[in-house]
C-alpha cells in the first residue's frame, strides 16, 4: 500500500501516523509526528494514531450494534402493538356495521345489548381517547423524523468522501459568518492590519488579521496578508502555512501563489518557488513581479541566461520596474557582461534615483572594469541612502586600488564596526596598511 505522507514544509513526505479529531481545527486532518508539535500543538490530545483509531472504531461499532438491536426490538414491539390496535379497530368497525344491520332489521333487543358502544361514540369519549393516542404516536414519529434529520445534517457537515483528501491544509467546510459583523466590517479590519503592515508594525498587523480570521475563517485575503506580515518577520515557515490556507480557499489567488514563491525562495527552495511563480503567471500573465521573481529563482540556480528572459518579460509588461532592471543587470554581471549590466543599472537609476541597490551594483560592475574612482562615487551614493558593511568594504577595496591607504583603512574599520561578515579578509587587508 502506498505511504500516506505529510505535505507541510520541513516535514513533507513524513509518514502520516493518524488523524486529528478536533472539530475546530483548521489545519490538515491527517498528521505526522512533527505536526503534533506544530500545527496541532494546541490540541495534540485530539490527534489519534491509527492503532488507537482502530480501537475506537471497535468501540463505536459495538455501540452502534447495540443501538441497532435496541431499535430493532422497539420496531418489532411497535409492529406487534400496531397489529393489535388495528385488529381492535377492525373489530369495532365490524361491530358498528353489525349494529347498523340490526337497526335496519329492527332487531332492537340485540342492539340494546351493545348500546354502550354507541354511547361511547356519542359522548365522543372514545374519539377523544383515540385522538389523544394518535397525537402521542405522532409525537413519537416526530422524534424519529428529528433523529433522521439530525443524522443527515451530520453526514452533510462531514461527508464521507472529501473533495481534497490530501490537501496541504484544510478549512472547515461550509463555514458561515455567525458573528453579527458583515463583510464590510471584516474588510475594514483587514485594511487596518494592512496599514500597520505598511509601516512595519507587523506584530500588531497580525492581531488584526487574526481577528478577521476568527470572524470568517474562509477570508483568503486575511490569511494571505497575515502570511505577508509573518514573512516580513522572517517567519517564512509560518507564512507558508497562511499562504497555503489562502490558496486552499481560493486556488486562483495569484498574489498568494506569488507570496508562497517568495517564502520558498527565502528558504532556498528555488525549484518549488518557480512552480509557484508559474502558477501565479498562469492565473495572471501580466503580473510583472511574478516574472521578475521567477528570474531571481533561476538566477539563484545559476541559470542566468534563462533568468534574463524572465526579467525582459517583466520589463516589457512594466518598463518602470526598476527592480527587474537591477536583477537583469546582476544576471549580466554574473555572465561577465559588465557594460550591459551598467546600462541596466543606469536605466533603473533614471526610474528611481533613490534605489540604493542600483548604485551599489553599478559600483560592483565598475570595479570589475577597474574604474575604481567611478565605483567609489556609486558606493558613496548608495551609502548616502543606506549604509551596510558590504558597501563599505567594496569602497575600501577601491580606495586601496587607488593607493589611498589611510582612507581605505578608515572605511575598512567602519565596515568591521558594523559587523561585516568578511572580517578575516578585512583584517588581512588592514595588516598590509
Amino acid at each position: 500500500m502506498e505511504n500516506y505522507q505529510c505535505q507541510y514544509l520541513n516535514h513533507e513526505n513524513e509518514e502520516i501516523i493518524g488523524f486529528c479529531l478536533n472539530q475546530n481545527c483548521q489545519f490538515a486532518t491527517q498528521f505526522c509526528y512533527q505536526c503534533t508539535n506544530t500545527t496541532h500543538s494546541q490540541h495534540f490530545n485530539d490527534c489519534i494514531r491509527f492503532s488507537k483509531l482502530i480501537q475506537f472504531m471497535d468501540q463505536f461499532k459495538q455501540i452502534s450494534n447495540h443501538s441497532k438491536q435496541q431499535f430493532i426490538e422497539i420496531s418489532q414491539k411497535y409492529q406487534k402493538f400496531f397489529q393489535q390496535i388495528l385488529k381492535k379497530v377492525d373489530e369495532e368497525i365490524e361491530k358498528l356495521e353489525k349494529m347498523a344491520q340490526q337497526l335496519q332489521n329492527q332487531d332492537y333487543f340485540n342492539f340494546k345489548s351493545q348500546i354502550n358502544i354507541i354511547k361511547q361514540f356519542y359522548s365522543k369519549e372514545n374519539d377523544n381517547y383515540t385522538q389523544k393516542q394518535i397525537t402521542q404516536l405522532n409525537n413519537i414519529l416526530d422524534t424519529m423524523k428529528n433523529m433522521v434529520s439530525d443524522q443527515n445534517k451530520i453526514d452533510d457537515q462531514y461527508p464521507s468522501v472529501e473533495k481534497n483528501p490530501i490537501k496541504i491544509t484544510e478549512i472547515t467546510q461550509n463555514t458561515k459568518v455567525e458573528n453579527p459583523m458583515n463583510i464590510e466590517d471584516i474588510d475594514r479590519i483587514i485594511k487596518q492590519g494592512d496599514a500597520l503592515n505598511n509601516i512595519n508594525e507587523y506584530e500588531e498587523a497580525i492581531k488584526y488579521y487574526d481577528k478577521a480570521i476568527s470572524i470568517y475563517p474562509e477570508n483568503d485575503n486575511a490569511w494571505n496578508n497575515k502570511g505577508s506580515a509573518l514573512q516580513n518577520l522572517n517567519k517564512n515557515e509560518e507564512a507558508l502555512m497562511c499562504y497555503e490556507i489562502a490558496i486552499s480557499i481560493n486556488p486562483n489567488y495569484d498574489n498568494a501563489w506569488y507570496n508562497k514563491g517568495l517564502a520558498l525562495q527565502n528558504l532556498n527552495k528555488n525549484e518549488e518557488a518557480i512552480q509557484c511563480y508559474d502558477k501565479a503567471i498562469s492565473i495572471n500573465p501580466n503580473y510583472d513581479y511574478s516574472w521578475n521573481n521567477k528570474g531571481n529563482a533561476l538566477q539563484n540556480l545559476n541559470k542566468n541566461e534563462e533568468a534574463i528572459k524572465y526579467y525582459d518579460k517583466a520589463i516589457s509588461i512594466n518598463p518602470k520596474n526598476d527592480n527587474a532592471l537591477i536583477n537583469k543587470g546582476l544576471a549580466l554581471s554574473n555572465l561577465n557582461q559588465h557594460y550591459e549590466a551598467i546600462q541596466c543599472y543606469d536605466k533603473a537609476i533614471s526610474i528611481n534615483p533613490k534605489n540604493d541597490n542600483a548604485w551599489s551594483n553599478k559600483g560592483f560592475s565598475l570595479i570589475q572594469l577597474k574604474r575604481y574612482k567611478d565605483a567609489i562615487d556609486c558606493y558613496d551614493k548608495a551609502l548616502s541612502i543606506c549604509i551596510n558593511p558590504s558597501r563599505l568594504k567594496r569602497k575600501a577595496d577601491s580606495l586601496l586600488e587607488l593607493g589611498k591607504k589611510e582612507e581605505a583603512k578608515q572605511v575598512y574599520m567602519a565596515a568591521l564596526k558594523l559587523g561585516s561578515n568578511e572580517k578575516d579578509f578585512i583584517q588581512k587587508q588592514l595588516s598590509k596598511l
